[in-house]
């Protein structure tokens, strides 16, 4: 194992990274794919990391096996989201991977973007925001109160949060899964079906009392079921009826052939499903607003 402490600025390079994982309190970090590195032309896996800025405790870094590390001494994946006295350290740091490096991403109060990394990515943060931009695979994403965005993902995303939100804009997912107490959720995504056209995949969103605001493709095919018990649920799909039930709103039915599965489940939150452009046709746009063409069915 090779071991550097990082007080100062500073640049290293790697000869080969095949595993990337990350832990800082404050500052911001930014890892991305390098673009000159394709598995088919057999040069090694490099990485590089840069320090722009330093404050606080010095950085540890290490490089074993492949395994990238870089964090503060003590500092674990698991201590991300219990730390209760967390220090005042910050860094400025860029890192480049390979595109098939996994990674997992852990930050306090720091900014996070990830970008271009075609083996998903495990992120945490306490407050810390977080942007995943074209990343495909197994994406987790955990938080506090951090908001995380995303554009044009594909895979399986797992989200979960206390009062932190989720937007999505573009992409397709195998599966989506939200569970939120406060946390506001925006997704406007395709359901994939690996074996052509649009549908088959799932999205199941759960919050106490966050709104949901969903857009799917018009020739999308999903069986949907949205409901809240005390919040409205509006839907732009006319093949969706409202079932009536005490104590509960709710819109349901399906979508094209019913492939997929869809389903919202909300305390109090209000719950919009946007019909967008079909999937050969759609934009790249983020969702409407809430309200925004609400004429159809309404409770």
């Amino acid at each position: 194992m090779t071991r550097w402490t990082v007080a100062a600025p500073t640049a290293l390079d790697f000869d080969e990274v095949t595993e990337l994982n990350v832990r800082l309190i404050g500052g911001t970090v930014a890892v991305l794919a390098a673009d000159d590195q394709e598995p088919s032309s057999g040069a090694a896996a490099r990485g590089t990391l840069t320090v722009t800025e330093l404050s606080g405790r010095p950085l540890q870094v290490s490089h074993e096996n492949g395994t990238l590390t870089v964090s503060y001494e003590s500092l674990t994946w698991e201590g991300v989201l219990g730390l209760l006295k967390p220090r005042k350290d910050s860094a400025t740091v860029a890192i480049t991977v390979p595109a098939a490096c996994p990674i997992q991403l852990g930050v306090l109060s720091a900014s996070a973007v990830v970008a271009g990394l075609r083996a998903g990515a495990a992120v945490r943060a306490m407050s810390g925001d977080i942007t995943l931009n074209g990343v495909a695979g197994d994406v987790s994403a955990e938080t506090m109160s951090g908001e995380v965005a995303g554009c044009d993902l594909d895979g399986e995303i797992r989200f979960k949060s206390m009062s932190g939100g989720l937007t999505l804009a573009g992409g397709s997912v195998d599966s989506l899964t939200v569970n939120t107490m406060s946390g506001q959720v925006t997704a406007d995504v395709a359901l994939n079906n690996r074996g052509g056209g649009c549908g088959a995949g799932s999205l199941h969103v759960n919050t106490m009392s966050g709104a949901v605001t969903l857009r799917l493709p018009a020739d999308s095919d999903a069986k949907i079921r949205l409901q809240s018990t005390s919040g409205p649920v509006r839907t732009e799909f006319e093949t969706l009826r409202t079932v009536k039930a005490p104590a509960s709103h709710t819109v349901s039915g399906n979508v094209g052939a019913g492939t997929g599965h869809v389903s919202v489940t909300t305390m109090s939150g209000a719950v919009t499903l946007l019909r967008g452009s079909a999937v050969n046709s759609r934009g790249d746009g983020p969702p409407y607003p809430p309200g925004y063409g609400m004429e159809s069915t309404t409770l």
